[in-house]
Formats: structure tokens, sequence, C-alpha cells
């Protein structure tokens, strides 16, 4: 919806993958935390990151064998080519790597800012730009150092109902493939999201249910989001929110029919929520 705004660029791909993902950005300033980790796997990859520096490896070669492969160019669900190959020309990457590698000994921090900076304004296509997004999820895990590598950083943080999540991620080739597993995934990953969020300037912060956008409360929701970015309504933005954005092709409620045994599953999640409230992050109910 916001790349429908004069000053708002979505970053194509939507997801770029070289600041939060392993190896990427800001593994390489500050070193991975443990507590982004979510299950044994990520523990021992992160234990023998930590270890590679001190057998004499550089871990800047992983970053630069990620930039120029699946991080450039990778296939699509379509199989058409997903990475920045969809928005910046070779050459630009190239450049700002070899930049990213003079500097980066000396001034770790400010070498990795204009990395990003440089491949994100190299995808404008349009003037008055403000903002930049990207929409990669685990951004909110990582939000902590985001906002310490760039102080500028907003997050608008998604929450989607888990039930509907949980039936969703079964879809795709990269999550849990049953909704049982799919619950307790969308549980991890909003508890370490609302940690790491709660360790960032609160100002900086915008977080709501999609369900209110789309149903409940969407004209006080798309408000408070222009509102959290200090941007003004726009024609364009306002049409495709009231022509496209519907319960219907967010699939609100899908799980109901599609899970098997509903009421158990629906049980297994609200004792989920249960549990979330306990550590302090209240999952509004809106059945």
């Amino acid at each position: 919806m916001l790349k429908r705004h004069p000053n708002f660029h979505a970053s194509l791909p939507r997801e770029i993958k070289f600041l939060t993902s392993r190896h990427g950005l800001l593994d390489l300033v500050y070193s991975r935390p443990f507590s982004v980790e979510e299950d044994l796997h990520g523990l021992r990859f992160n234990l023998v990151t930590r270890i590679l520096p001190l057998i004499g490896r550089d871990t800047m070669q992983f970053f630069t064998r990620n930039l120029n492969g699946r991080w450039w160019s990778e296939p699509g669900k379509a199989g058409k080519p997903r990475g920045l190959v969809q928005s910046i020309s070779k050459d630009v990457v190239d450049q700002a790597h070899e930049r990213f590698i003079q500097s980066f000994k000396s001034d770790p921090e400010n070498a990795s800012r204009d990395f990003f900076y440089s491949l994100a304004q190299a995808q404008f296509n349009k003037p008055d730009i403000k903002f930049f997004g990207d929409s990669t999820p685990v951004n909110m895990m990582h939000s902590r150092q985001i906002k310490e590598l760039l102080p500028d950083a907003r997050f608008i943080n998604v929450i989607r109902d888990g039930r509907d999540v949980a039936l969703s991620i079964t879809k795709e080739r990269w999550g849990p493939n049953e909704p049982y597993a799919g619950l307790k995934w969308w549980a991890n990953r909003v508890l370490k999201s609302a940690e790491a969020l709660a360790k960032v300037d609160q100002k900086s912060v915008l977080e709501f249910r999609i369900e209110d956008l789309i149903v409940h409360e969407r004209d006080v929701a798309y408000k408070n989001i222009l509102n959290f970015l200090e941007l003004d309504d726009a024609t364009e933005l306002r049409e495709y929110f009231q022509e496209t954005m519907s319960a219907e092709r967010l699939h609100i409620g899908r799980w109901r029919t599609e899970v098997k045994d509903p009421e158990r599953f629906d049980a297994n999640y609200k004792s989920l929520c249960k549990k979330l409230a306990k550590k302090g992050i209240e999952i509004k109910d809106l059945d």
C-alpha cells in the first residue's frame, strides 16, 4: 500500500536479505545475538560463526559470497529471478561492495551504513523519497541492532491472526509443514519481535493488527500509519487502500474451514496467547 505514496519507495525485492540475513550487515558489525535464533540449528550455526575468526577464517567472505549469490539473484516462486537483480544493476552492487570492503576494517558501522544507503538510493525511481521500505519479517526481531546501524529507522510491526498465519506458512517450502507447529512458530516470532522492539525508542514503533486495518478500524488504522510516518494523504494511496485492500484478499478466517478439528486448533491458539500475555504481550482477540 505504502509504495503508492509519492514519498515512499518500497524495496524490490520486498526482502533485501543483506541487512538481517545470516552473515549480513548486522552480523558483520555487531555479531548475531543468540536471542534471534529460532531453533537449535540456528544456535549451532551462530556458535560456529563466532568461532571462525578465532581459527583465521574471514567472515566477510560469506557476506561477499551471498551478495554475489542468492541476495543478488535466486529463483522466485514463479521461476523468475528474485533479489537485487530486480531493481539495480550489478555494476552498482559491485561498486558499493568495493567501497564497503575498503572502509569496513577502519570503520565497520559507517561502512555498513553507507553500503545500505547506496543500494537503497540506487533503487529510487521518483523524486522526493522520504522513506525506503523493506518488508523482511525478521526486521522486528533485529530492531535494536537496525536502530543502532540506522538511527532514523522506523518500525511498523503488523501482527496477523496466528491461526491464519499458521495455515498460510504450511504452504511455503521454508516453514513448518503442519498448522500446529505453525502456531508455535508464530508465537515464538511474536515473542522475539516484542522483546526486541521493547528496547527501541517507542516513538519509532507502530504496532497494529492487520485485521484492524483491513476490516475493523480501517480509517483509524490508515490515519495512524500516515501520522506515524508524518506523511500527507495521497490520492493513489487512498484509492488503492479503498479499492484493493479487502478481507477477501487477506483470507481472514480461512483456518476455520481448512484446518482439521478447528475447535482444538483454536483452543491451542488461545493457550499460546495466554502464555504470551503472561510475558506482557497482549494479543487482541478479534473473534
